[in-house]
């Protein structure tokens, strides 16, 4: 893991990436913008039909695991961190892929030790609730917590015991991450990159920097 941040921060400390408007999220934890992708979601599984609260607002949502098939992103696999707009099945998008770096990482980092049976459903739906909490109360300064502020949550006690154990593990932690901003108004999503993909991704910038020393 060593390398991998010493070759990211080598690449992204001269690289500047574009300053644009955006949600609070992307504006905290964007560091350069890779290229652009394309992805159709098929599915939420796993994952459950729960109800959220935001904003003030009870929300019926499918909450888990979005299923990508076909797509040109890293994995095929997505989480939502943006309850400000909607999304699809079955209907292709085009997303900006983007490196980052945050809380959000820290939460996506625990996926492949976190999503395992049994309760697969659950854990799916919590590790996507403590995603929306760090998007929209951590992301803001608000105190994390499932009970006040912009986003609540306690429709199912076994859920809400998941996520806190997911946001006490990653208390005061960040990590890389992919954050998939959408140009056209559809949710915006976020995926955590493969360690391999990362020290490739930290390889490629690191040359690229080096190539445009050569030119000047």
């Amino acid at each position: 893991m060593n390398q991998i941040k010493t070759l990211l921060m080598m690449a992204t400390a001269a690289l500047t990436a574009t300053t644009f408007a955006n949600a609070t999220l992307f504006n905290n934890d964007k560091i350069t913008q890779l290229g652009t992708v394309t992805l159709k979601i098929t599915s939420v599984s796993p994952g459950i039909t729960t109800q959220i609260n935001y904003n003030s607002t009870n929300l019926n949502l499918q909450t888990g695991e979005f299923v990508l098939n076909p797509t040109t992103a890293p994995e095929n696999y997505a989480y939502c961190v943006d309850l400000d707009h909607t999304i699809n099945l079955n209907q292709t998008y085009t997303y900006e892929l983007w490196l980052a770096y945050g809380r959000v990482g820290s939460i996506l980092a625990q996926r492949g030790s976190f999503l395992t049976a049994p309760d697969l459903n659950k854990k799916a739906a919590a590790l996507q609730i403590a995603l929306w909490e760090a998007a929209h109360d951590h992301a803001y300064g608000n105190p994390i917590s499932l009970s006040g502020n912009l986003f609540k949550y306690s429709n199912d006690a076994t859920v809400v015991s998941y996520v806190n154990s997911l946001l006490s593990a990653t208390a005061g932690q960040a990590d890389y991450y992919y954050f998939l901003r959408s140009p056209n108004g559809a949710q915006n999503l976020a995926m955590v990159p493969e360690p391999a993909s990362l020290i490739a991704l930290g390889t490629g910038l690191v040359s690229m920097l080096a190539r445009r020393r050569r030119k000047r």
